[in-house]
Order: C-alpha cells, then structure tokens, then sequence
C-alpha cells in the first residue's frame, strides 16, 4: 500500500523540539521524505502497524498533529508535480 505521512509537532519547548527529530528520524525508517514534513512510500501492512506504534510512542497526544494518508493501490490515484519532480523511488537500488 501507498501512505503519505504528514506530522506537525509542536516546538514551542525543548521536549517538542526533542520530538520533532524523533518523528522526522523514525519516519526516515519507513518512508522517503519528500518536503519538509511530508513523507511517502509504498510500504507493507505490518510496516505500517510498525511505523505508527512508533509514532504514538513518541508524540504528545494533546500537542501534536501526525496523519496518515493509506492509498491501497499507488495506481488508483494521479499524482501531478508542479516545479522540480520528485520521484519517491528514484533511490531505491
């Protein structure tokens, strides 16, 4: 399945800012980071579970924003770039 994940972490103190790399870094394990805090990436069911139980582990429920777009087939939806393209797989050996 396809999945777009966007996060907003609150940074207003160290511990949000602490949060912010951790997110970003667990995010790295599971998708490819497209923008700032937007990642995406065609990943399995259980590397999902994976990915979010990590997430909830480290945000704060009452702070944070974290959402999960799941595509079940990448070739249902159009995708349209303006500006310099992006290809989520172009470093995938």
């Amino acid at each position: 399945m396809f999945v777009i994940g966007v996060y907003d972490i609150s940074t207003l103190d160290a511990d949000g800012r602490k949060r912010l790399v951790k997110v970003m870094k667990t995010m790295r394990k599971y998708l490819h980071h497209s923008q700032k805090s937007v990642f995406e990436g065609d990943i399995t069911e259980a590397k999902f579970y994976a990915l979010r139980g990590e997430i909830e582990k480290i945000i704060d429920k009452n702070e944070d924003y974290v959402v999960f777009f799941k595509i079940p087939g990448f070739t249902s939806i159009e995708r349209l770039n303006l500006g310099k393209d992006f290809d989520p797989n172009s470093n995938i050996l």
